[in-house]
């Protein structure tokens, strides 16, 4: 087992921050973008919330399966197999069962009626077998199990053909034949390239020029994305070039995102208020967790006292959406430390956050 160097332990733990952080704003209600049938006119907000979205919420998935590829490479040989796997689903498994159970049980409290119909939506709310579950985010859990589960045989063709193997599992992802195996489509190929950066099969050392272009093209492609996007709500018939387009646009939007939020982490290592970043970490998985569950509760609230996606105060609440989820989950760990210890060890895998003195972690390296 190679270790990971301390520089680049600190760049993932900063990366995973950014990412979920910006995951949160495409979990905003209501969502998405209703322009009604017919159609109304596109207003500024709407181009804002829908670029924020693709700017801010495509990234996370890919940069977090990079991460966990990377390091599942480093990580192999220091156990056995059937240790990393009870490992993985003690950190995975539990708490995707452990959340779905609280959104299910919370679903039930607010609308006073189950929310699923069979035992198979049961089974997908519960454990998202072939979909995604009660709190939808929480699919990844269940994906990233699995690629570590195919991890051996991953590895053995990366190894021996790392260009046919990331192109074809690019195929499959993008025509979406990795389902019903994989609910999401981008975690195994993201995970596959996270292998072949860890095994030196894949370039993950931008030069400045590199970089130049990455930053440009992540800039660029959320806004190919939502014009697409703009198309086809326009247009609910949807041409097959434009679904193509659609999909491309997307698979280029997440690369490019998750290399531009790495170019930042490794940029914010470089700053004065790192230290609260590095502080978070500990945190960030509860918040990826209960994200969902704080911004519907938060949404249901709001539109209570008349604030809708068109009222003016709408904006404050999107834009603060990072902030208050991550407030909810340093309440939500903050809360269960106190009252049951075990119970938040269960729902953040067994990596419990460490006591933070955050007047501390708040002061300027």
């Amino acid at each position: 087992m190679n270790r990971v160097s301390r520089d680049i332990s600190d760049s993932i733990r900063v990366a995973r921050v950014l990412g979920i952080l910006g995951l949160v704003i495409i979990h905003v209600p209501p969502w998405r973008v209703d322009l009604g049938d017919p159609p109304r006119a596109i207003e500024t907000f709407d181009l804002i919330f829908l670029y924020c979205q693709e700017l801010f919420g495509r990234a996370s998935v890919p940069l977090l399966s990079v991460i966990s590829g990377y390091l599942m490479v480093h990580q192999h040989g220091a156990i056995d197999a059937l240790q990393r796997l009870s490992k993985k689903a003690r950190s995975l498994l539990v708490p995707l069962v452990g959340w779905n159970v609280i959104a299910v049980l919370l679903s039930v409290a607010l609308a006073r009626h189950l929310p699923f119909s069979s035992i198979g939506e049961a089974a997908n709310a519960l454990f998202a077998l072939t979909a995604e579950p009660a709190i939808h985010p929480l699919y990844f859990l269940r994906d990233i199990f699995l690629c570590a589960v195919l991890f051996p045989l991953i590895r053995l063709a990366v190894e021996r053909a790392p260009i046919a193997s990331l192109t074809l599992i690019a195929i499959l992802s993008l025509a979406g034949w990795t389902w019903p195996l994989f609910v999401g489509s981008g975690p195994l190929l993201f995970f596959t390239a996270g292998v072949a950066i860890a095994l030196g099969k894949l370039s993950a050392k931008p030069d400045l020029r590199q970089k130049r272009l990455i930053i440009a093209a992540g800039l660029l492609a959320p806004a190919f994305t939502t014009a697409v996007m703009v198309q086809m709500l326009l247009d609910t018939a949807g041409a097959d070039w434009l679904k193509l387009a659609f999909a491309m646009g997307l698979f280029l939007e997440r690369i490019c995102g998750a290399w531009f939020v790495w170019i930042v982490a490794r940029w914010v290592l470089r700053q004065r208020w790192n230290p609260l970043i590095q502080a978070i970490e500990p945190y960030i998985f509860i918040v990826f967790c209960s994200h969902v569950l704080w911004l519907g509760l938060a949404w249901r609230l709001i539109e209570a006292a008349g604030v809708t996606y068109h009222h003016p105060l709408y904006p404050l609440f999107f834009a603060t959406a990072p902030f208050q989820a991550l407030a909810a989950g340093l309440a939500i760990a903050a809360v269960l430390r106190r009252v049951s210890p075990s119970l938040l060890g269960l729902l953040c895998g067994g990596r419990i956050p460490p006591r933070t003195d955050w007047s501390v972690a708040c002061r300027p390296a």
